[in-house]
């Protein structure tokens, strides 16, 4: 939708608008004078209306006709969650063989999936929530991919320091809460969950008694779930993982210790209650391993959901100037003005040549 109005070029100028409309009318009305006098030459009159429409044009100019327009952004009613487990033992080296044979961490491979995922829906809705000792929720539901990606660049594991007993029940009461409250507030959108761990858990069950405690379960956050993937991550093996100060950068901090041994802890990933996870969610389970037996991406980001755009999920008002007419105008009006100056010019230059001839 548009709203026509007059918006000046520079804001708060109608005081210049108005006062070069004045000048150029005094100058119009002074010229007029003579180029409407019987006296005047019969171009004159011509060089009157085209100056005037000159001036015309640009105090329109100056004074910026524009529209005012409200422009809907097409939003897809899929919303996607996205439940990112960033604790210590997601920086195990075991990802695609680790850093010795050209992988990396967990994390690595769960930057490609989330790109994988971004890239599938680029017109739905993102959510995410990331986990390590606490449960919280770090991008609101938002369309603006650039902040989803920016979020995926920026990942990193907890610092070592900080990082506390934890376990994915721990984001339960939250998922939970949040699937909810999308649903009281758009019932018909289609909402996707993705799980991104390795399933281990080191709080000796105390998140699974909180999630219990606030009636949050699996199949409860199944219930608000329209589809998704548990994502696990980790070899059967288990890799060892470096600790992060937050000065350094990650992967350059010396090996994590086991408290039992004195030695390199070994984190191995749980999957047999990631597949409990999803399914209790009703979701499909893929283990990654950076491997040639991973299932491709796109196994878990086709999902069979009723996609479709809603028109006005999103509206942006802004200005928009229409000048370039107006621009086309004058420049047609000034070289008209420029070749009748060139003309005069010459025919001045005549006159002064058989003035001098007749002396």
């Amino acid at each position: 939708t548009a709203l026509f109005r007059s918006e000046p070029l520079l804001p708060g100028s109608w005081p210049l608008v108005i006062a070069v409309a004045l000048v150029m009318a005094v100058l119009l009305w002074w010229s007029a004078r003579w180029a409407f006098s019987s006296l005047a030459d019969p171009g004159a009159r011509a060089s009157w209306w085209r100056r005037a429409c000159l001036a015309l044009v640009t105090v329109l100019v100056l004074a910026g006709p524009a529209a005012a327009v409200a422009e809907s952004t097409p939003v897809s009613n899929v919303e996607i969650y996205l439940v990112v487990d960033r604790t210590g033992s997601m920086a195990a080296e075991d990802w695609a063989g680790g850093p010795d044979a050209g992988g990396g961490t967990r994390l690595d491979g769960v930057k490609s999936d989330l790109t994988a995922i971004r890239d599938a829906w680029p017109q739905a809705r993102f959510c995410i929530l990331a986990l390590d000792g606490t449960a919280a929720r770090e991008l609101p539901l938002t369309s603006d991919l650039d902040a989803v990606t920016s979020w995926i660049g920026s990942l990193q594991q907890e610092i070592t320091q900080r990082s506390q007993s934890s376990s994915l029940d721990r984001t339960l009461p939250l998922l939970v809460q949040t699937l909810t409250r999308a649903k009281e507030k758009n019932p018909e959108d289609a909402r996707l969950v993705y799980i991104l761990s390795d399933g281990e858990a080191t709080d000796d069950g105390q998140g699974a008694a909180d999630a219990s405690a606030a009636g949050a379960t699996w199949a409860k956050a199944g219930e608000l779930t329209d589809g998704g993937a548990v994502l696990g991550y980790g070899t059967a093996s288990g890799g060892l993982m470096r600790a992060l100060d937050g000065s350094s950068a990650p992967g350059s901090g010396k090996y994590i210790l086991d408290p039992d041994t004195g030695k390199p802890a070994v984190s191995v990933p749980d999957t047999r209650a990631l597949a409990s996870i999803a399914e209790a969610l009703g979701v499909p389970y893929f283990q990654r391993t950076g491997g040639s037996d991973d299932a491709p991406t796109g196994d878990f980001t086709s999902q069979d959901v009723n996609a479709v755009l809603t028109d006005g999920r999103e509206k942006k008002n802004h200005i928009r100037y229409f000048t370039w007419p107006l621009g086309i105008a004058a420049s047609v009006l000034a070289i008209w003005e420029l070749v009748a100056l060139i003309r005069a010019e010459r025919a001045l230059r005549r006159l002064t040549a058989l003035g001098e001839g007749v002396r």
